[in-house]
Order: structure tokens, then sequence, then C-alpha cells
């Protein structure tokens, strides 16, 4: 039985570097600006929480 898969750095390859790094499917490309900033936004604001939460937590651990 052999290998399906050719090992990592292989020749034997049937798909090419180049063709790799050239199929892009462009699953970003309908992302806009408003959108990218609402993420952005979103990543803060999940940021901001996570320090609140610790915070909250830390209190009520001194509390007893």
């Amino acid at each position: 039985m052999t290998n399906v898969y050719p090992p990592l750095g292989s020749n034997d390859n049937p798909i090419s570097r180049t063709q790799l790094q050239s199929d892009d499917d462009g699953f970003d490309s309908d992302l806009n600006t408003d959108m990218i900033m609402l993420l952005e936004e979103n990543a803060r604001l999940r940021a901001l929480v996570t320090q609140l939460s610790s915070l909250v937590i830390k209190h009520v651990v001194d509390l007893k």
C-alpha cells in the first residue's frame, strides 16, 4: 500500500506551487470598510468584556 498524499516538500505534487499561490477565491473581497470597522470594534468590545469579567471575578474573590 502506498501513501496517497506525497510528503511535504516532495516534487511529486500534482498541483504546482504557483497554482496554489494564484488560487485566490476572494472570500474577503466583498468586505467593505464598514464591515471591517465593525469587526474591529467587535474585537475591542470583546477584549473589554474579558477585562471587565476578570475584574468582577477578582473583586468577588477578594470579598470572600
